[in-house]
């Protein structure tokens, strides 16, 4: 093996949040390492019949079933954590449910607290499963803000308890999303990184929690304090990604409305839902 070679460090599964990307990389990986290494030679070292379905799987046109995630584990040579982890991971990125999804991310977390999840897990996934933070660190720009927890919580009508609120400024501050002032908090450049693997599930949880909050608002707000509404309508189908940019334009326009740091005196919450109601045949 050369100096370049030896320099190669082989791919850690634990750091993975695909398990397709994890069989490239190893793969690219021993073909660096080792000349005598092929996609057929994979495919036969770990018992798969055809090595263009190996392909396949890791370009992300098939699915892999648990025969074959067993002849991977043994063809990679994944023992014990790294192997549970793998296993975990690849029911993950395949589960076609939000419930499935959210019962093998947990699995996941427990399968190693080196794993590149856990290590995201720590922190930064509160900002999505928890609302009141993202809420709380817009509260900071207020021009009456009070880093007293019982202020904060009075101010968000009681849904959060001022023991959350102390929690959610330690969290803010540990994402480094706030800093520390003479005068109390100030807000800075989110530092947030999340993976399109796993983000897609977090973002659905916090919209959920919202549109749940929502709920509850068109109920307890008197209607000059809210606004709710909706309309639908027949579309054509080619034109349905057009609507989807017009949507994501008019989001952006909204934002003119805020004010500036230590200007504004509410946070407001803007939801917008496109989704067909029937199905094409």
């Amino acid at each position: 093996m050369s100096i370049e070679e030896k320099k190669i460090q082989e791919p850690d599964v634990l750091q993975y949040t695909n398990y397709r990307v994890y069989l490239r990389d190893y793969y690219e990986y021993k073909k660096k390492t080792s000349k005598a290494f092929s996609l057929r030679y994979f495919a036969e070292k770990s018992g798969i019949s055809s090595h263009a379905h190996l392909k396949l799987t890791m370009d992300g046109s098939r699915n892999i079933t648990n025969v074959t995630i067993n002849k991977l584990i043994r063809g990679i040579g994944l023992e014990n954590r790294r192997a549970a982890y793998f296993e975990n991971l690849v029911f993950f990125n395949q589960a076609t449910s939000d419930i499935d999804k959210k019962l093998y991310y947990a699995q996941l977390l427990k399968v190693s607290s080196r794993s590149r999840l856990h290590k995201m897990d720590k922190a930064q996934f509160r900002l999505f499963r928890e609302w009141h933070h993202s809420v709380i660190l817009e509260m900071v720009a207020l021009k009456d803000f009070s880093t007293n927890p019982n202020w904060v919580s009075k101010r968000l009508r009681g849904l959060v308890s001022p023991a959350q609120v102390e929690d959610s400024f330690k969290l803010l501050l540990e994402l480094g999303l706030l800093v520390k002032t003479a005068n109390g908090y100030a807000q800075r450049d989110p530092l947030i990184t999340t993976d399109d693997e796993v983000q897609d599930m977090m973002v659905k949880q916090y919209h959920c929690q919202m549109l749940r909050l929502g709920s509850e608002m068109l109920t307890s707000l008197p209607a000059p304090e809210r606004d709710f509404s909706g309309i639908t309508f027949g579309i054509k189908r080619e034109k349905f990604a057009d609507l989807k940019k017009h949507i994501q334009l008019m989001r952006k326009e909204l934002l003119d409305f805020s004010a500036k740091p230590g200007e504004s005196e509410d946070v407001v919450q803007v939801n917008i839902q496109l989704f067909p109601l029937t199905r094409g045949l």
